[in-house]
């Protein structure tokens, strides 16, 4: 079965860059950066190893562990990273999960990422030579272990979201989960920037400590004790971090039987209630219905659908966790290393109403098949357009108002709350702006209702990154008037905080406005293809 399946792996791999050009660019050149990380790896180490043990191993703990943690949360903020070979593909084969894992993690250790994983978890043997032969021989054997825990752990993450998303009550949770690791983000911003690099340095011994007793730091933190002379401690290391991958294997197989045997659900619960998406028709007279144009009917019932989507469906939600969590661990890095921990705490409001909105650039794709609906009722272009701002407006601009509003309590600056309020608000209809109208010009695959929401969809790469350039590019120079105002307020005069608030919101809005009204004619002028390509 391993070897059936990376076969499997191979063809698909051949078949896709043979049909896919863009497949072969961003293979070649995810290959090539890796290739010339390579020296400055090699040399990175050479140059610990002529460091003092504890300094040398402080930072393999640490890098370390950053590795397995950016294994962990990239593939769940990043939708579409997943591998091609995914479970549910094998429901109608008969195979158990038990009997498909051992191909599925040596099919999955076929790509770039994991060949580079792979090589920075056997670069510490350069560190270790230098004390001796049985550190360098640890090393050696746990360079399988990390790679093998890195790859595990991102599975396991993967999946469990992947079915975490599919329950309302999970669903539900995660959002509780993610507005809180938000709101504590900030405060440890601040701690964060109040150390400077130069703090958080010395504090890094003791987070070392910490990581070398987690599943993120054991397995590079043993050949640092034998290094030390502490036999026992190198042993009960390695028996600790197989015993963690062994935990994540077990767990990953009850997932993907899970998987086989119960697909995720597509949401569909039945509702018993009046529906609260188009009027109803016994309670709607001739009068009624004639003074409702029916433009407004048709946004009305895309927003409230739009709504039912943030709340229903696992792929809007993943994109919320993405949405959340990226901007977080943006900041946290930022305020490591830049002294200005109000600024930073201040820009979180910003970071987050961009992501947002930046992520609504192919809205469209997600309605799939059932786009005809839009199609066949004719709905007037700037009515769907208006209806999908609406829906994620209605709830993402209260939420950058306060998230902005806790930075500026949390740094102390209630001077610049107008600047961070304003900021947030224009950076987020700035995207909002931008997404009305690339996502009815360049919208590419994503996983279908009721699927994996992290699994890779063929024939997306080219097109996705495309529409991430250009969306990104578009969004940066429509928010420039309002960043540019931010900055001056932040490093010049506080005084322009209220033009800042000025621009963001009514500009953002005007812009917004405008960006509906264009979008509109450029749906009208593609619904046709637009159907095309979705379906």
């Amino acid at each position: 079965m391993v070897a059936t399946l990376v076969r499997l792996k191979l063809r698909i791999l051949g078949h896709t860059l043979r049909r896919e050009a863009w497949r072969v660019v961003v293979l070649v050149f995810g290959a090539l950066w890796a290739l010339s990380l390579v020296p400055s790896v090699v040399g990175g180490m050479v140059w610990l190893s002529t460091q003092p043990a504890d300094s040398a191993r402080d930072v393999l703990v640490v890098g370390g562990s950053l590795l397995v943690a950016g294994w962990v949360v990239i593939p769940v903020m990043v939708p579409g990273m997943d591998d091609s070979l995914d479970i549910s593909r094998f429901a109608t084969s008969g195979q158990s999960a038990r009997r498909l894992v051992p191909g599925l993690l040596a099919a999955g250790m076929i790509s770039v990422p994991a060949a580079f994983t792979a090589t920075i978890a056997l670069a510490p043997v350069i560190v270790w030579s230098a004390a001796g032969w049985g550190p360098a021989i640890v090393a050696v054997a746990a360079a399988p272990v990390a790679a093998a825990t890195c790859f595990l752990f991102s599975r396991l993450a993967t999946e469990l979201s992947a079915r975490m998303l599919t329950s309302r009550r999970s669903r539900e949770t995660s959002a509780v989960f993610g507005v809180l690791a938000a709101g504590l983000a900030i405060p440890v911003v601040v701690t964060l920037g109040s150390l400077g690099l130069e703090g958080a340095l010395e504090r890094v011994p003791v987070l070392a400590d910490v990581l070398g007793w987690t599943p993120l730091g054991l397995v590079w933190d043993a050949p640092a004790a034998l290094a030390a002379g502490d036999r026992t401690g190198t042993v009960v290391r390695l028996v600790l971090a197989v015993a963690w991958l062994g935990v994540a294997l077990l767990a990953w197989t009850a997932l993907l039987q899970r998987a086989l045997t119960r697909p995720p659900s597509r949401s569909g619960q039945v509702r018993r209630r009046t529906d609260a998406i188009l009027p109803d028709s016994r309670r709607t007279d001739a009068s009624t219905s004639g003074r409702r144009h029916p433009g407004v009917v048709a946004a009305t019932a895309v927003a409230r659908r739009g709504l039912r989507y943030w709340t229903a469906d696992p792929r809007y939600m993943g994109a919320l966790l993405g949405a959340v969590v990226a901007p977080v661990l943006i900041v946290l890095l930022v305020a490591t290393v830049v002294d200005a921990p109000a600024s930073v705490a201040l820009s979180l409001g910003a970071f987050m109403g961009g992501t947002i909105g930046w992520g609504r650039h192919n809205d469209v794709a997600y309605d799939g098949s059932a786009f005809w609906l839009h199609v066949a009722a004719h709905v007037p272009g700037w009515a769907d357009r208006l209806g999908r701002t609406l829906a994620t407006l209605v709830w993402a601009a209260p939420a950058t108002v306060v998230v902005s509003l806790v930075g500026a309590a949390v740094s102390g600056r209630w001077d610049l709350a107008a600047a961070a309020v304003g900021v947030g608000v224009g950076v987020l209809c700035g995207g909002l702006a931008v997404s009305a109208v690339v996502s009815a010009v360049l919208p590419y695959p994503v996983p279908e209702a009721g699927a994996n929401p992290y699994a890779a969809q063929m024939g997306a790469v080219g097109a996705s990154m495309v529409a991430q350039l250009v969306s990104s590019v578009a969004t940066l120079g429509i928010c420039a008037p309002v960043l540019v105002l931010y900055a001056a307020s932040l490093w010049w005069r506080t005084s322009t905080a209220g033009a800042t608030l000025v621009v963001g919101v009514g500009g953002g809005l005007v812009t917004l406005a405008a960006a509906v009204v264009l979008g509109g004619r450029v749906y009208d002028a593609r619904a046709p293809r637009l159907l095309t390509r979705l379906l």
